[in-house]
């Protein structure tokens, strides 16, 4: 049997992980090889769970029943060296979820590259046809981004080049987990060209495992819906199945639209041309004026103008949306926000004083003052410690919050409650939980400190769009409840009219 005729068959599969959730019930399902077969289901279905068993990344301590063949090829029951050698990149590239786990921190993305087309035991390719690949994935400079390592690059160009890499192996199947999560709409359209013309031209199977619908109604010639561990539907047209199950989570995001605007009217109507008046500099708790950064092109010997006399400010009770294009410079002006890189010129003001000025235990309520919630929330707990563990870790570093007559655990349930999780999360760890789970967790850690502005870095991309609405009403909730004020960060126009009381744009490392 030849690699290209190899597909995917499982048998009555059922996982259960350590703490007893089956994420996976009796599932039966094939994908044959050719064209492209999308899973698609709301968070916590058992999508990626399902795509781990296909390619042997389950966790360890996992319990498994059943069968994943791949040709002759039983894959429950290989070894870790065992699927390197027959299967990883060799007939499998693989588009992990989680791009920064998935690199090497220490190596080049150039060496990266090579490394995976190496393992497939594919000939050598000089450095122009490794930047010709990036290109092929909206990259406009590809050789600084070779050069790259992994920390100097965006969530959403890491996702680009996990993507290219798996294409760089040459092989007969891509696996990839949610690959356009974090792009712009711009790249979107690139990068879902790219998979397209890789079943079309070079006849690579894909597997495409999302919650992105338009990713999925685009690009798949059969779509596998699951639920609850289950798969509930198949075929090639399920879209059009008055049964089909994100009909439902796309009534709840209208209805939550609909309560949001009847609470909150917003203010902002970018779209049309129209802007609601800036925060005013006396009103301001957090203010950037004139920020400028360069940073260094290792590979030129070259400075680069990453941002460029930004200014920007952030009031209690109002949100301030950012939008800006993939690697357009939003991460690094948020690390400059939060005092944890020095612009080259200009200041951030916190309550009007420099940040720069300010004495320890001023320096420690800013700290508290300002939190940041990630895009990623897997990325932003430690995964061999339980959530209990990671959220006290605020009262360690900040003794002050602990409110006499009250232990940690009391104000921990009571803030986990506000964001409508119960204390039963507290001895899970990260990968027990789901995404929409995660990241009210993450939520709950920033409000631990009681701050004052939330800046939040694309808080609803890794999520499906059920989940979306509820997270961004919950911020909603909590904004008000709270007088919060808030950095609202997103490539999504759309999003940031709904919530945002102002929107500015970064382009070309300019705010405007």
């Amino acid at each position: 049997m030849t690699v290209q005729k190899n597909g995917f068959a499982v048998h009555d599969l059922t996982v259960c992980y350590p703490n007893g959730v089956r994420a996976l019930d009796t599932v039966r399902v094939s994908f044959p090889a050719g064209g492209v077969t999308a899973i698609i289901g709301e968070s916590g279905s058992g999508k990626s769970t399902l795509g781990q068993a296909l390619y042997g990344a389950l966790p360890q301590g996992t319990a498994v029943s059943g069968k994943v063949l791949f040709g002759d090829v039983d894959v429950t029951a290989c070894t870790t060296e065992e699927l390197r050698t027959r299967c990883w990149g060799k007939q499998w590239g693989i588009v992990p979820q989680l791009p920064r786990a998935a690199l090497s921190p220490v190596h080049r993305i150039g060496r990266q590259m090579a490394d995976v087309r190496r393992g497939a035991g594919r000939p050598p390719w000089d450095e122009a046809a490794y930047a010709e690949l990036l290109a092929r994935f909206g990259f406009d400079d590809p050789l600084r981004v070779l050069h790259a390592y992994p920390h100097e690059l965006s969530g959403g160009m890491l996702q680009r080049v996990l993507c290219a890499m798996a294409d760089a192996g040459e092989p007969s199947w891509i696996l990839a987990d949610e690959p356009t999560k974090g792009l712009d709409p711009d790249v979107w359209q690139m990068v879902a060209e790219n998979l397209h013309c890789l079943t079309q031209r070079q006849g690579v199977s894909l597997l495409l495992i999302t919650h992105d619908i338009p990713l999925a109604r685009r690009l798949a010639d059969r779509v596998v819906v699951m639920q609850a561990g289950r798969i509930v539907a198949q075929g090639r047209d399920v879209w059009s199945d008055p049964h089909f199950p994100y009909r439902e989570a796309q009534r709840r995001k209208a209805a939550a639209a609909e309560r949001i605007s009847a609470e909150d009217a917003p203010r902002v109507a970018a779209h049309e041309g129209r802007q609601s008046a800036a925060v005013p500099e006396e009103e301001a708790l957090l203010a950037a004026e004139g920020v400028s950064k360069r940073m260094r092109d290792r590979m030129r010997g070259t400075w680069m103008n990453v941002l460029t006399d930004c200014s920007l400010r952030v009031a209690a009770g109002r949100t301030v949306g950012l939008e800006g294009r993939s690697g357009a410079g939003k991460s690094t002006l948020v690390r400059i926000l939060l005092g944890l890189l020095r612009p080259d010129e200009g200041t951030v003001c916190w309550n009007g004083r420099d940040i720069r000025a300010l004495q320890r235990t001023e320096r420690l309520a800013f700290r508290r003052g300002v939190q940041l919630v990630v895009q990623n929330p897997e990325e932003a707990f430690d995964p061999r410690r339980s959530i209990g563990g990671s959220l006290s870790e605020v009262f360690a570093v900040h003794p002050v919050l602990l409110r006499a007559g009250t232990d940690a655990r009391a104000q921990i349930v009571e803030t986990l409650s506000a964001v409508e999780l119960t204390e039963r999360v507290l001895t899970r760890h990260p990968h027990e939980l789901s995404g929409g789970e995660l990241q009210r967790a993450a939520i709950a850690r920033a409000l631990l400190t009681e701050p004052r502005i939330l800046l939040l870095d694309e808080p609803t991309t890794m999520l499906d769009i059920s989940l979306r609405a509820q997270i961004m009403e919950l911020l909603l909730r909590l904004r008000v409840e709270r007088g919060l004020g808030m950095l609202l960060i997103s490539h999504e126009r759309e999003l940031l009219c709904d919530f945002a009381d102002e929107i500015h744009v970064l382009e070309a490392g300019r705010v405007r």
